[in-house]
């Protein structure tokens, strides 16, 4: 949708290129003709007067210039698509469909409001009553034919002789029941029949409704071939033809599966029979081809990322692995509002240039009245490395893509302690509800969403963007921010990583390199990422968690499309919403859905510290604790008083500690080993503390009663030479730069990341005879 003030949006293929690979930039302009773009190094975003302010640095480019502007749509909604070179599936002759449907909107009216946050949606677009089932009907030229629900009325169109024909039956599916739908089209005896009949499955038969479902069936008369029209074959979506682009429309809200096209006399072996359970892949995963098991071979291919490996109508609820059962898997979650990739065309490619350094960088987009900035990573040309790497947290990035909490949370005011504060961007995202949701939102029939991409413009990753919940809030990137010009400051180089990267390079990456240090909030991990950097401090490598709510809970990237991320929620712990059972194993992996800490790998067991509890009123500072005072971490509080109060200011919430807050705890393995450095002061009772500590609901749960409400920073050397440092606080990193960067806090980091550089064993863990 297009409104009357001037924009810039773009984004890029991927987050990060080394020297010599080449990005793509696509751009869509607002009520713009022209505009520039440049290269530039992001150095600082904040731009509130208590801090360095906005930083960036121009840089020349070949692709620094003047461009054509051109407005480009969006188009959510997922689908699958299905070549169909020798119109196999045209049906001439007749055909005869079959599927099982799982309708979560079947009127197509706004879904209701789920999970923690009570998300309200708002619609993609006009919502047409039709929803596609499967079919090569063309809305636009009435040709072709289609199983479609209109007004959730299970309904048959199809063109003979020019004529747009229909057979409907009486009364509209059931929300949230699986049904049997099938067609056929004879034209040889000239009948059309049409029926639905509940579907014994489990969630049927558990239902109180299902028990007066009947059969409902319809049969009419017809004559001659059907006009097959031009359209594709499509599941999940119909067709409208325009300006000569073949648009996906009415697409279906909820699970279909077992799809087969048949010869009407249902003689012969199937035309198309797709599996949704079913991958060529080796591994199984579930990614975006589609297994057509008949002997053509009509395999066809996901659009915009719908979700697959759910329960199908077939589901037992004995196994929740889909590798393990294919058949109980065999459906797909389709949504009108799945964007993944907007698909727009290359304004302009980058070649990133083998002495460019790495780094941060944008592509800005100016004209007047509008700015954007389209960020990307430089990452090291692997022959030079230097000593420290700084791994952003583009997970975390991708799972709070264009969330629009702050506007569509049913308390949000209570979530944050406070009334939301509001970025230009969050204003803007208002408007373009077509660029996507977060996953810490839902989709309009009220199932979370579960996919996030690089390949969509994305408000809040702005450098500039303030977080909603804090006045003066910096959040994913602008916080990371904060770190990159900390270390320009104090003098260290350092490499740009991204998770993507840590993911699918894993250990090897982190080669060379003397210390990592982590962004201020890296939530969102795979597995592959906890193994490399364990497998990093075990060979002797240092690492400075300064953050918190790190490492929590699951990721995975596609395998074939590493732009996109799947982040499922399982049913324990913190979590905006959750998946079904039987929903909660991701495609692209197979990992199980949830919190590392509930799959055997909690982040106290790298990091010395876990999150603990969630409060955005305000921050505190931390007090040293006795083990700060043992000589062998004197070299941390150089220049630091005995009694002086830590991080007693800051740009989030006037504090060092808060936001999302991580303890020690040697039950969940946190080292007894471990010198704790700092403690929190009491937080307020805005901060509770999380859903996975609490087995039984009591009171005294806010931060001034409840103990374990509380940051801690720690310190853990390793027997092999390694050691991590952690601070236990996303608010912490905001608190670098008060005062110029001469504080206590950047003080502290600073003497550490100085001792963790030198290569000799950090500590020695003899009692102490001093």
């Amino acid at each position: 949708m297009r409104h009357d003030s001037p924009h810039i949006f773009g984004y890029t293929d991927r987050f990060s290129a080394r020297p010599g690979e080449t990005l793509t930039f696509h751009v869509s302009c607002e009520n713009l003709t022209a505009y520039n773009a440049d290269l530039v190094q992001l150095r600082h975003g904040y731009t509130g007067a208590t801090g360095p302010g906005f930083l960036e640095t121009e840089l020349p480019s070949a692709f620094n210039g003047s461009y054509t502007g051109a407005w480009h749509e969006c188009r959510p909604g997922s689908y699958v698509e299905v070549p169909d070179p020798g119109g196999l599936l045209r049906g001439a002759d007749g055909v005869r469909l079959h599927a099982t449907v799982f309708a979560t909107m079947p009127l197509n009216e706004r879904g209701s409001s789920l999970g923690a946050y009570h998300v309200t949606q708002n619609s993609m677009s006009r919502r047409s009553a039709a929803q596609s089932v499967m079919g090569t009907w063309d809305t636009t030229s009435e040709t072709g034919y289609g199983l479609i629900l209109d007004g959730g009325i299970p309904t048959f169109v199809w063109n003979v002789g020019g004529d747009a024909q229909r057979l409907a039956l009486d009364t509209p599916l059931l929300p949230n029941q699986w049904y049997e739908l099938d067609v056929t089209y004879a034209p040889g005896d000239g009948r059309v029949t049409l029926t639905s009949r509940p579907r014994d499955s489990l969630m049927n038969r558990l239902s109180a409704q299902a028990a007066a479902l009947q059969i409902k069936s319809a049969t009419t008369a017809t004559a001659g071939s059907l006009l097959a029209g031009s359209a594709p074959f499509r599941i999940g979506a119909s067709t409208a033809s325009t300006q000569g682009a073949r648009l996906a429309v009415d697409v279906f809200n909820g699970k279909i599966g077992e799809v087969r096209v048949n010869h009407a006399d249902d003689i012969g072996p199937s035309i198309a029979a797709w599996h949704f359970g079913k991958s060529n892949r080796e591994d199984g995963f579930l990614l975006r081809d589609v297994i057509d098991e008949s002997p053509n071979g009509l395999h066809g291919t996901c659009i915009n990322a719908p979700t697959r490996a759910v329960a199908g109508a077939s589901f037992s609820g004995l196994i929740d692995d889909f590798r393990l059962a294919p058949d109980e898997y065999d459906a797909i979650h389709f949504h009108d509002d799945d964007i993944t990739d907007a698909d727009w065309p290359t304004a302009f490619s980058f070649a990133v240039p083998n002495d460019l350094p790495s780094g941060v960088y944008a592509a800005r987009l100016r004209a007047e009245g509008a700015v954007q900035h389209v960020p990307f990573f430089v990452l090291p040309d692997t022959r030079a490395k230097k000593s420290v790497a700084l791994l952003f947290s583009t997970a975390t990035y991708l799972a709070y893509g264009n969330d629009r909490i702050a506007f569509e949370a049913d308390g949000a005011e209570v979530i944050v302690g406070h009334t939301p504060i509001i970025d230009p961007e969050d204003l803007t995202l208002q408007d373009h509800p077509e660029f996507g949701r977060s996953c810490y939102e839902l989709h309009n029939d009220g199932s979370g969403v579960v996919f996030g991409s690089v390949r969509r413009p994305i408000l809040t990753l702005q450098p500039k963007h303030r977080a909603w919940f804090q006045a003066e809030g910096v959040w994913g990137l602008p916080a990371d921010l904060c770190i990159a010009h900390w270390l320009e400051t104090e003098g260290v180089e350092f490499d740009a990583l991204t998770d993507q990267d840590l993911d699918r390079e894993g250990v090897a990456l982190l080669d060379g390199y003397e210390v990592v240090i982590t962004g201020a909030h890296p939530e969102y991990v795979t597995r592959a990422e906890i193994e490399a950097l364990d497998q990093f401090t075990a060979g002797g490598g240092r690492l400075m968690y300064l953050g918190g709510n790190g490492f929590f809970a699951t990721v995975s990237f596609d395998p074939e499309q590493p732009h996109l991320m799947e982040l499922r929620r399982s049913d324990g712990g913190t979590r905006p919403h959750q998946s079904a059972y039987g929903d909660q194993r991701h495609a692209t992996s197979g990992e199980r859905a949830g919190l590392w800490r509930n799959k055997g790998l909690p982040p106290q067991r790298l990091l010395g510290v876990g999150f603990v509890a969630q409060g955005f009123d305000r921050g505190t500072h931390y007090v040293r604790l006795q083990d700060s005072f043992d000589p062998r971490v004197r070299f941390a509080f150089e220049g630091i008083g005995d009694e002086e109060l830590l991080g007693d200011f800051g740009i989030m919430g006037g504090g060092a500690a808060g936001a999302e807050i991580d303890c020690y705890q040697p039950v969940l393995g946190s080292s007894s080993q471990a010198l704790v450095l700092a403690t929190s002061a009491p937080m307020s009772d805005a901060y509770l503390l999380a859903a996975e500590e609490i087995f039984e609901m009591l009171p005294g749960l806010g931060g001034t009663e409840q103990v374990s409400v509380r940051s801690d920073i720690v310190l853990t050397a390793l027997e092999s030479g390694g050691a991590v440092f952690s601070v236990g606080s996303i608010a912490y990193t905001a608190a670098l730069s008060h005062a110029g960067y001469d504080n206590n806090i950047a003080r502290l980091t600073g003497n550490v990341l100085r001792r963790l550089l030198v290569p000799e064993p950090l500590l020695d863990f003899e009692p102490d005879a001093g």
